[in-house]
């Protein structure tokens, strides 16, 4: 199963949210820095929101990981029972 478009959307947006992410840091950190300790209460419920966003990207990922782990397992299978045996011993060693 070749990736979607679907999926290679997510992928790049996966890699749009490591920039994201590291400015979202630092504005957190200076944040963090300049402001009252009245307001770190809010502060820190916005980073715990973000860190779910974090770990909800992450496990759409694995799981498309998982699926691509799947699909090349399968076609390696296929391949090793559809291959003369000269060619397997060429091909996996």
């Amino acid at each position: 199963m070749p990736l979607t478009s679907r999926d290679r959307r997510f992928l790049q947006t996966v890699d749009r949210m490591k920039i994201y992410l590291l400015l979202m840091a630092v504005a957190g950190f200076l944040y963090l820095l300049y402001i009252p300790s009245s307001e770190i209460q809010m502060a820190t419920s916005v980073l715990g929101l973000a860190l779910c966003g974090v770990f909800w990207l992450t496990q759409r990922l694995l799981s498309c990981i998982t699926l691509l782990d799947l699909e090349l397992t399968r076609i390696v299978n296929a391949l090793k029972r559809s291959l003369p045996e000269d060619q397997k011993k060429e091909f996996f060693g």
